[in-house]
C-alpha cells in the first residue's frame, strides 16, 4: 500500500529526527484543530512542543493537492523545510483525513438498526432527535395505522408495524443502570 502524500512530503522533507518528534508530538495529542476552511483547502493547527510547554501555530495551505500543499510555522526552526511542528501537525491532519473527520466524503447513515439510549421518552425528545420530514411522516403514519405489540414486560415494549409494503419491528426500553 502506498503511503498518503501528506506522509510522503514529511518523509521526503524532514530529517530523522523531525519525523521522530513529529510522531511523537502527534501521538502525545499535542495538536489541535483550530481552523479549516473546505473552500480553501486550509487549515490552521496549535501545536505543543514535545520537549517546552511553547506552542506554535501551523498553517498549512492547499492540502487537497499534493503539487500545491504549502506549510507555515511559527517556529524559528530553519534548518531544512519541514520542522517537527509541522510534521506533527502533517501526521494529525492525515489521520482526521483518515477518519473523514474533515467532511470531505459525505455519510450516509443506515438507520434501520438505530439504538438511542435515553432515560425518558417526550415528544419533544423525540422531535430533537428527528429529521422535520420523518417526525411529520411519523405522525401522518400514527393517524392511519397502529403498531402491533408482540411483548410488553419489564419496561421494555417489542412492536412491529407495517409501513411502505414492508414489517419494520420497534424495540423501546428502559436504560439499564449499570452498578459497580
Amino acid at each position: 500500500m502506498a503511503l498518503p502524500y501528506l506522509v510522503k512530503h514529511i518523509y521526503n522533507s524532514g530529517t530523522e529526527e523531525v519525523i521522530r518528534r513529529g510522531k511523537k508530538i502527534h501521538a502525545l495529542g499535542n495538536v489541535e484543530l483550530l481552523e479549516y476552511d473546505d473552500l480553501m483547502g486550509t487549515v490552521v493547527f496549535r501545536v505543543k512542543d514535545d520537549g517546552y510547554a511553547t506552542f506554535y501555530k501551523v498553517h498549512i495551505t492547499q492540502f487537497k493537492d499534493p503539487k500545491t500543499l504549502s506549510l507555515r510555522c511559527t517556529c524559528p526552526y530553519n534548518l531544512s523545510e519541514i520542522c517537527r511542528h509541522k510534521a506533527g501537525a502533517l501526521f494529525h491532519l492525515q489521520d482526521l483525513l483518515d477518519k473523514n473527520l474533515l467532511g470531505d466524503k459525505e455519510t450516509v447513515y443506515q438507520q434501520s438498526h438505530t439504538v438511542v439510549k435515553m432515560k425518558q421518552l417526550d415528544l419533544k425528545l423525540i422531535r430533537l432527535l428527528t429529521k422535520q420530514e420523518n417526525f411529520e411522516k411519523a405522525e401522518t403514519y400514527l393517524r392511519t395505522a397502529k403498531a402491533t405489540i408482540l411483548e410488553a414486560k419489564d419496561e421494555r415494549v417489542l412492536a412491529t408495524m407495517d409501513m411502505d409494503e414492508s414489517e419494520h419491528r420497534v424495540l423501546i426500553q428502559k436504560k439499564r443502570r449499570t452498578e459497580f
